[in-house]
């Protein structure tokens, strides 16, 4: 079995066996537990070192790059404590057919660190993420960006249960009560059948075909007793990416020094408003100042320098430097020509971007705060989730936003508050 490298969180290995365990746990928390089941495999794959209580280890940066924002101490210790509590209970027979019934926790033990966060996990789950029990080894390849990419938590778990079963292009049977149990839904949440079919299962449904990211298409399908309906699967079709492609191979060459892996949506969003080759030299760039502050002691986020160098076109500085280590006086000169005419080409291209930018936001401005607020949140609804969260926090001062709402505000201003 192939070994992932850690740069590469486009696909994770999810087991069917733990496909339909019963809980309540949280998206975020979902999300968790499947990073730490992959980090077990490869911790066991790799022979990772593992402490003398056989903790495996999973970095901060690692979850931060895995959900797409900096997960906070202290919600982290109510997630990782939740899943400590939550209950698993699996009945089965042992080898001389006596019924057993076995209870545990998602996680057995957990420890956090400044950098690190270290968890055991059940015995059963081991042995099922090891594949020494046959039956329960069938893995299937999840696609991280896309599970991610989900915010809502029922969509994002049946869009998982699905693709799971996307090779064999259907799931089990479920009674309404284990696809209950399985999806999280509390007792006395949606108990009335077309409630549970509206927000839950034909919601979700529409939600994952419709979503532009989605490499599948799910169609619930009922099993009826008169009209009352008793049992459910979900038929599976795999469909091809048109509008982002999302795959398991190499990034776009514009972001292959990248240190961190950087989500295919804000991947686009960039090469919007840069050329590829200007990406490449903004992170060669931003790769080097990373450096610099490495060597002072002081914390990297790569992330954020990454947004910094593109939005503020670090390109331009570090192609001048590099000009400097050319020993050819000729690709010198022919080099600080091109270089010019950028360098003039990008100056103008600010000062017509500053201009029109102020304009909008000096009409922006005077909108009263009704209105002002207005023309953000429609913004905000045309952008991407990931980008979306960016321009939530930042508002007009994103930098890779700031102009986009300038033109938005040009063509809009006329939506009545």
């Amino acid at each position: 079995m192939k070994v992932q490298s850690e740069k590469n969180i486009q696909s994770i290995k999810a087991p069917q066996a733990i496909v339909h365990v019963k809980h309540s746990i949280t998206l975020k928390q979902y999300k968790l537990w499947v990073i730490l089941l992959k980090k077990f495999r490869e911790g066991y794959e790799t022979a990772e070192e593992k402490d003398q209580n056989w903790f495996f280890k999973v970095s901060k940066e690692e979850i931060r790059e895995y959900l797409g924002y900096e997960p906070v101490k202290d919600e982290l210790k109510i997630d990782f404590e939740g899943l400590r509590k939550e209950p698993i209970l699996i009945n089965y027979l042992e080898k001389d057919g006596t019924p057993v019934m076995h209870g545990m926790g998602f996680i057995s033990e957990w420890k956090i660190s400044s950098k690190t966060v270290r968890f055991r996990i059940p015995s059963f789950l081991e042995d099922v993420m090891k594949g020494l029990d046959e039956p329960k080894a069938i893995f299937q390849l999840l696609n991280w960006q896309i599970f991610n990419h989900f915010s809502g938590k029922y969509e994002a778990i049946i869009y998982k249960l699905c693709r799971d079963y996307s090779g064999v292009k259907r799931t089990p049977y479920m009674t309404l009560q284990e696809f209950r149990d399985y999806i999280g839904i509390k007792p006395k949440e949606y108990s009335e059948f077309m409630r549970l079919n509206q927000f839950v299962i034909s919601g979700s449904c529409k939600k994952i075909n419709q979503s532009d990211v989605s490499d599948i298409k799910v169609y619930p399908e009922f099993k009826r007793e008169g009209r009352k309906v008793l049992w459910l699967y979900f038929k599976v079709e795999l469909k091809s990416q048109i509008v982002i492609p999302f795959t398991d191979g190499e990034p776009d060459p514009a972001f292959q020094f990248s240190k961190v892996a950087i989500e295919p949506l804000l991947q686009n969003e960039y090469l919007k408003i840069r050329l590829p080759e200007e990406i490449s030299l903004c992170i060669e760039r931003a790769n080097e100042y990373a450096e610099e502050q490495r060597k002072k002691g002081k914390p990297i986020n790569y992330g954020g320098i990454y947004r910094t160098a593109i939005a503020e076109g670090w390109h331009i500085q570090y192609a001048v430097e590099k000009l400097k280590k050319i020993e050819s006086e000729d690709k010198q000169r022919k080099l600080k020509i091109e270089l010019d005419e950028q360098e003039k080409y990008e100056l103008d291209k600010k000062k017509a971007i500053k201009k029109k930018t102020e304009e909008a936001f000096n009409k922006f401005n005077q909108f009263p705060e009704e209105k002002k607020q207005q023309l953000r949140n429609t913004f905000a609804e045309t952008l991407p989730e990931i980008t979306r969260k960016i321009f939530i926090k930042d508002g007009e001062n994103s930098p890779i936003h700031r102009y986009k709402f300038a033109l938005f505000i040009e063509i809009n201003s006329h939506i009545n508050s």
